[in-house]
């Protein structure tokens, strides 16, 4: 076991604290924290409150659009809301979602400004986001949800996000593919009811600048809000830049009392360069440098979501829902990834997917209780025409096809699930999912090489909670996911090899208390088992056996000023998670998993005083980690391996509010994020663009402006 310098986490135990949690159980009103609800906010039909479900999809048209989590909730979730979310002053993805429990980011490729990195609980992390389901307003957001679950870049800019939600543990059987690790649902501006239209501005280091504009409101029954983010910057990499515009559209359609007609269209493009890692010499004459200059990423998204709601008579509701997205994206690469370049590599790549189901709630009398039923269906397709690999000389000259690949899957789902309370106090929900995957296969039209596979299982889950008292309750809870093979994997795999689908089982067992001194808080420990996970390690794509991750995680926040009167204002919120996460076949067994850090911290303190002032201060503390299966602590000169150093930083925040006059607001934000310019860095095996040394972002300043008007 590696020793690793706890002072930062011993630091952040004294201000701990949950960023707030929604269930994914029974129907709850909306918070914008984890106090006590507030009034709810009525719906743009014009006086009858609405609920809010267990995960945000379009159309679920608030004010306050963020779900919280009930005391008796059977697992594991935690919410960024939108204040918390403004305090951390994240300026890209991996910074905000950092502040998440068990949940972390590394740097991979040099292109983080744009290309976001997920991972949790000890699972494998081949560095672009490929264990948890990640969705936008409740809808799947990878290239291909079952078969391309990296993002080379990430459809929805920090600017637009309103707050995140993220599940692990129970209610997993409700979403798939690739819930075993989560999951995690950026949660944009809610439609609003009055006339409203935003400007933001944000100015910072390395050229950053962002712009967001979105104007919305709601008319009689229909409602609308259109939204648009242009952000760019010069990246802290040499020859790093990145540009991105975010274009949204939602509608709601009021159709009748409880029934209405929403829809989301979307465009988004990414252009961003990918320096790739260094090496250990190049590192140390520049640890910003770029070896790799030519390396670039071009990428776009356009998306639309449908979703019709109607309620039930009797309680519950139904609701048809249709999504599409089309990807394209073009890599370009040098060759080879170290020393000076000889040829260039060209990837084309188009790709879609699309579903089409339906989901319901309903509740019903049965054996002397009270049954909430949720369940649904889901036809799904991920297709890919065309993918064409070329290669010719550097810089310019003929170039040869080397792949020409498609693809295609289709998928048939169902889950159904049942929440009860047979004694007073006790929640139970039991379900199961099922999966049929009848059709997976490709073929490469150059090579002549082609696949087939299918998979079936029913994927089940049980969860529990008991409330001990008004404040305190105790919550267990089992579940299975699992992760198709990739299809860009199919084309790297070794000769001759049989990809496995990789399946996982994980169990939960917690306590959460609320509202005690101020204090709101949970604990839960944890174990995850997965096997047969698929990585790109070796240079080829391949199953390299079971991982086992045990570990604990602990949220608390403490709003002092409900102990302490001249407190009030201050609240001390963060989290810590300790892991263990393990290789359990192969010659490696026993060894630590790759990245699997052993503890991470986030915390934050925060103030607000009049008038209109408010002040925070926040960090993250991640563990030292092996970035191979041999666990090799001494690094490679080409910098591809070697032991991962633990790192520390800290972020500050200054902001004022103006009410300027009825129904205008301006609010003014400077910031600092790694305040103290900590050198950190890890060790990435890098992927088409090279790996080798990837530094951790630099001390970065930045200035935003907010003016909003309503009427």
């Amino acid at each position: 076991m590696r020793s690793d310098p706890l002072w930062p986490i011993l630091a952040a135990l004294a201000m701990l604290s949950p960023q707030l949690s929604a269930d994914s159980g029974p129907v709850q009103e909306p918070s914008q924290d984890p106090k006590p609800p507030q009034e709810p906010p009525q719906s743009s039909a014009g006086g009858k409150q609405e609920e809010l479900p267990e995960m945000l999809v379009i159309g679920r048209q608030r004010e306050q659009g963020v779900p919280e989590v009930p005391l008796n909730s059977v697992g594991s979730r935690d919410v960024i809301g939108p204040e918390e979310l403004r305090r951390t002053g994240a300026r890209d993805m991996n910074d905000l979602i950092q502040n998440l429990p068990a949940v972390s980011t590394r740097p991979y490729n040099g292109g983080e400004g744009a290309a976001p990195s997920f991972s949790t609980r000890g699972l494998p992390d081949d560095g672009l986001t490929e264990y948890i389901h990640v969705l936008i307003d409740g809808v799947p957001v990878s290239r291909l949800p079952y078969g391309w679950t990296a993002f080379s870049f990430l459809p929805v800019t920090t600017e637009r996000v309103y707050a995140v939600d993220s599940i692990r543990g129970a209610f997993s059987v409700r979403y798939s593919p690739n819930t075993i690790g989560g999951v995690l649902n950026f949660i944009t501006q809610p439609i609003p009811v009055q006339p409203r239209l935003e400007m933001r501005s944000t100015l910072g280091s390395y050229d950053y600048a962002s712009t967001l504009l979105s104007v919305g409101g709601t008319s009689g029954n229909l409602g609308a809000l259109l939204s648009y983010v242009d952000r760019r910057g010069e990246g802290f990499r040499r020859n790093g830049g990145f540009d991105q515009q975010d274009a949204n559209l939602k509608l709601r359609l009021d159709t009748a009392p409880g029934s209405w007609l929403a829809a989301s269209v979307n465009h988004f493009e990414d252009e961003h360069k990918v320096p790739g890692g260094l090496t250990l010499d190049e590192y140390e004459e520049d640890r910003f440098g770029n070896s790799r200059p030519i390396n670039r990423f071009d990428g776009s998204r356009d998306g639309v979501d449908l979703v019709y709601h109607d309620s039930l008579e009797g309680g519950g509701w139904w609701e048809p829902f249709f999504y599409f997205a089309q990807t394209g994206g073009h890599l370009l690469g040098q060759r080879p990834q170290f020393g000076a370049p000889t040829t260039v590599r060209d990837q084309d790549t188009e790709d879609f997917n699309a579903a089409v189901g339906v989901r319901t709630e309903h509740q019903l009398e049965f054996l002397g209780m009270e049954h909430t039923l949720y369940g649904g269906a889901r036809a799904h397709r991920d297709w890919i025409p065309s993918q064409k690999i070329r290669e010719g000389p550097y810089p310019t000259g003929m170039q040869t096809l080397l792949n020409d690949f498609e693809y295609t899957l289709q998928s048939y789902s169902m889950h159904l699930d049942d929440t009860v309370e047979p004694v007073e106090g006790l929640t139970v929900t039991a379900g199961a999912r099922l999966e049929w995957i009848p059709t997976a296969d490709g073929t490469d039209r150059v090579s002549g090489v082609s696949f087939e596979d299918d998979f079936f299982d029913i994927l089940p889950g049980l969860g529990a909670s008991y409330l001990l008292t008004d404040q305190w309750a105790l919550y267990a809870n089992y579940f299975e996911g699992f992760r198709a093979p990739q299809v860009w994997g199919f084309l790297s795999a070794p000769v001759d090899a049989n990809l496995e689908f990789e399946q996982g089982r994980s169990a939960e067992l917690g306590t959460r208390v609320e509202a005690v001194a101020g204090l709101y808080g949970s604990v839960a420990l944890w174990r995850m088992q997965f096997d047969d996970f698929g990585v790109f390690y070796t240079g080829f794509y391949e199953n390299l056996g079971r991982i086992e991750a045990n570990g604990v995680d602990v949220v608390l926040e403490w709003e002092a000023g409900e102990v302490v009167e001249v407190l009030e204002g201050l609240v001390l919120s963060g989290s810590i998670t300790f892991q263990d996460s393990e290789l359990q076949e192969g010659p490696n067994a026993g060894n630590e998993t790759p990245y699997a850090w052993n503890q991470k911290a986030a915390w934050r303190a925060s103030y607000a005083f009049d008038p209109g002032w408010s002040a925070s201060v926040g960090g993250i503390y991640v563990g030292e980690s092996f970035s191979d299966e041999a666990n090799t602590e001494q690094p490679s000169p080409d910098g591809l391996v070697g032991l991962n150093p633990s790192w520390t930083v800290w972020d500050a925040q200054l902001a004022r509010q103006w009410n300027l006059v009825p129904g205008a607001e301006l609010m003014v934000a400077a910031g600092v994020t790694n305040l103290f310019d900590n050198e950190w860095f890890v060790h990435s095996r890098g992927g088409f663009f090279g790996g080798g040394v990837v530094a951790g972002a630099p001390r970065q300043y930045y200035v935003s402006t907010s003016l909003v008007l309503t009427w």
